[in-house]
């Protein structure tokens, strides 16, 4: 149970934050809040699968330098 808690906190309070915030700082704006939450996701996205290929190629010994 303590896993699932931690990693519901790790996944999803720092897209809350950052919600609360530009909400906080841009008036309510919807569109700039939507494009910079949307950024941010598309970012944590592509760094999971950036990392995990690199871990791939480590483990089957890819070379990386091509």
């Amino acid at each position: 149970m303590n896993a699932i808690i931690n990693y519901s906190l790790n996944k999803f309070c720092p897209y809350i934050v950052i919600l609360l915030v530009l909400f906080y700082n841009t008036d309510f704006d919807l569109l700039r809040s939507l494009i910079v939450v949307g950024s941010c996701i598309f970012v944590d996205k592509f760094a999971f699968k950036a990392g995990y290929s690199y871990a791939y190629c480590k483990k089957n010994n890819i070379p990386l330098d091509d």
